[in-house]
């Protein structure tokens, strides 16, 4: 199956200009008064992609009713919470993206040059696969994404894996979920599965030849790397990003965008 490629103006591209239409708050009628909330926060959903029966995806969002986003602030409703609050939420959120305030502060937009993969202290049996894994990784970046510069994102993401939890590869002798898990967590957090992405989730497993089951090592693996970040949610109108606390994993489109957003939140005196 051909990969989805974004088109201009049709609301999927994944570049500096599509996501950052993105931030900005739809138009409001003031006029219109919005239906005041029934509980104390705002609703939040979950939603859960399927493969075959197997979950391969989910993510977790604020409702959209208009009534429930203070952003707007609509008349007839009252704020459940202020503008402050709302910007250190979002500032926060920037934060487990990249891996603490400092990491967001240093933050670039430059594309990312692909070096050696960077394995440290790896155990020698370790270090075989884990060549042999971002070998795979290196393939699947060209040929499933058509991207060179993820070539340099997988590499610093399986060395940051290992880094974080060294015995990632001795606890299964499955490279093909390994790699599976990589490319999910990277195309996660660079946008590029899917509406708006490259391929849709359902896409993803058939083009890289690896079971769906993948998905959920992935997960582990996002969650080890940025602990407590599926409980964070992102602002509305963000792009939906996972974070993995990497800043190397982040394509060059990807840190402009966080770069732009964060210049803005910060331009408020939130530091």
């Amino acid at each position: 199956m051909p990969s989805r490629t974004p088109s201009e103006g049709d609301g999927s591209s994944v570049g500096a200009q599509g996501w950052s239409s993105r931030w900005r708050d739809d138009d409001v009628d003031d006029d219109v008064a919005a239906p005041a909330p029934t509980q104390g926060r705002r609703p939040r959903i979950t939603h859960l992609v399927l493969v075959d029966g197997l979950p391969a995806d989910h993510w977790v969002e604020d409702g959209s009713d208009g009534g429930w986003q203070s952003r707007h602030r609509r008349r007839g409703g009252p704020a459940l919470s202020t503008e402050h609050d709302d910007r250190e939420r979002e500032l926060r959120w920037l934060d487990c993206l990249v891996g603490g305030r400092e990491a967001l502060l240093a933050l670039d937009d430059r594309p990312l040059v692909t070096g050696p993969l960077d394995l440290g202290d790896v155990p020698p049996d370790v270090r075989m696969r884990a060549e042999a894994i971002s070998l795979e990784c290196d393939r699947l970046a060209v040929e499933v994404f058509g991207l060179d510069e993820l070539v340099a994102a997988l590499r610093r993401l399986l060395a940051a894996a290992l880094t974080a939890d060294p015995g990632m590869l001795q606890r299964s002798n499955r490279d093909d979920t390994a790699t599976g898990a990589l490319v999910w967590a990277a195309g996660q957090a660079n946008g590029l599965i899917g509406p708006e992405g490259h391929l849709l989730a359902r896409e993803l497993w058939p083009r890289l030849g690896i079971p769906p089951s993948a998905a959920g090592r992935g997960a582990a693996l996002v969650q080890r790397l940025a602990p407590g970040s599926d409980q964070l949610v992102a602002p509305p109108g963000a792009p939906r990003l996972r974070a993995t606390g990497v800043p190397g994993a982040l394509l060059g489109t990807t840190r402009a965008l966080l770069v732009t957003r964060r210049d803005e939140v910060l331009g408020t005196g939130l530091r």
